[in-house]
């Protein structure tokens, strides 16, 4: 095959991907096993760790992609939440992306997911909850210091490792 191993977006073969919306339920749930897969052979040493990165961010460009659509239909929405949260429960990856993907549905089409029907006025109690808990207003000096900390931190724990901390030579 002449463009084995690149991006069909690239490739010329965009066209050949594009199916009904009613399609996309189904083929969400199989991308989002086929990132499992990629993880898995990954880590089985079938994959590099660039072939892995290239697929897998094929793969998020694709749920990108059907979650934009969704977000103007919501018949749409509810089918791939129902994904999401599937995926969430059983996949193996990192279900931070999808929760977000999830919850932007959600709030858009104020979705019932799992017993809570998401209102858009909750992401203003979620900010003044976060500016209650967090001094926004020096954010940017904080995460400074504590960058700087956790480096201090991070090269203790790697001296200690080493066996380095209590040389002399190295103090």
């Amino acid at each position: 095959m002449k463009n084995e191993g690149e991006n069909p977006s690239k490739s010329g073969c965009a066209g050949e991907t594009e199916t009904a919306a009613e399609d996309i339920p189904a083929i969400l749930r199989t991308l989002l096993i086929a990132d499992d897969v990629v993880k898995l052979k990954t880590l089985k040493g079938d994959f590099t760790n660039e072939k892995a990165s290239k697929l897998s961010h094929a793969i998020a460009v694709v749920v990108d992609g059907m979650t934009l659509t969704a977000l103007k239909d919501k018949e749409l929405a509810k089918g791939m939440v129902s994904v999401f949260i599937e995926h969430m429960r059983k996949g193996m990856g990192n279900p931070l992306p999808y929760h977000h993907l999830l919850h932007l549905l959600a709030y858009t089409h104020q979705l019932e997911v799992e017993g809570v029907t998401h209102d858009p006025s909750e992401l203003f109690e979620s900010y003044a909850w976060v500016k209650s808990e967090i001094d926004l207003d020096d954010i940017e000096e904080q995460r400074a210091e504590l960058e700087e900390e956790v480096d201090d931190l991070t090269e203790q724990f790697r001296l200690v490792k080493d066996g380095r901390k209590d040389n002399q030579m190295f103090a």
